[in-house]
């Protein structure tokens, strides 16, 4: 599989397992679906959108959950992130 470098990216890419290099996704949909992690590398971002699918999206929507007052979890969502307390 070819990796994207030093291009320009448009349109859904899927993330999942591919290492991107100097890209600059523009407008673009960005979807991960929770396989292997993908590696951004010095990459740029204008108007593009995160997608969280399959097993990201289940994973994704279980911490906000957990985020939420009622649930009594938030700290142990913060526990697993503590860089998110940072800001």
């Amino acid at each position: 599989m070819t990796e994207p470098k030093r291009q320009i990216l448009q349109g859904r890419i899927k993330l999942d397992g591919k290492t991107f290099t100097n890209v600059d996704f523009q407008k673009a949909e960005l979807v991960y679906e929770g396989g292997a992690p993908p590696h951004v590398i010095d990459c740029t971002f204008s108007e593009a959108t995160f997608a969280f699918t399959g097993a990201a999206g289940n994973t994704t929507n279980f911490l906000r959950a957990m985020l939420r007052p009622q649930s009594n979890m938030r700290q142990v969502v913060l526990g697993l992130m503590p860089e998110i307390q940072q800001n």
